[in-house]
């Protein structure tokens, strides 16, 4: 395992991603931060997280409406 210098993440209100053991899809619905306790809190159809407690979508499956669903066995 090597070191990071800086990290970015990109999060945007609607993207899709994974929360819970069980990999299940939310959509984020609000991003909140907090200035005194610098912490950064999402909002998503599955409930309120912490920043970084969740997993990010493959970005060309995210949206199921334009993939076709047997293009991820291909």
């Amino acid at each position: 395992m090597s070191t990071l210098r800086n990290i970015q993440v990109n999060l945007e209100i609607g993207q899709e991603i994974l929360v819970g053991q069980n990999n299940e899809r939310a959509k984020i619905t609000k991003i909140e931060f907090h200035e005194k306790s610098g912490e950064i809190n999402i909002n998503t159809t599955r409930g309120p997280r912490k920043m970084l407690t969740f997993k990010l979508c493959e970005p060309e499956y995210a949206n199921d409406d334009c993939a076709n669903p047997a293009d991820k066995y291909r």
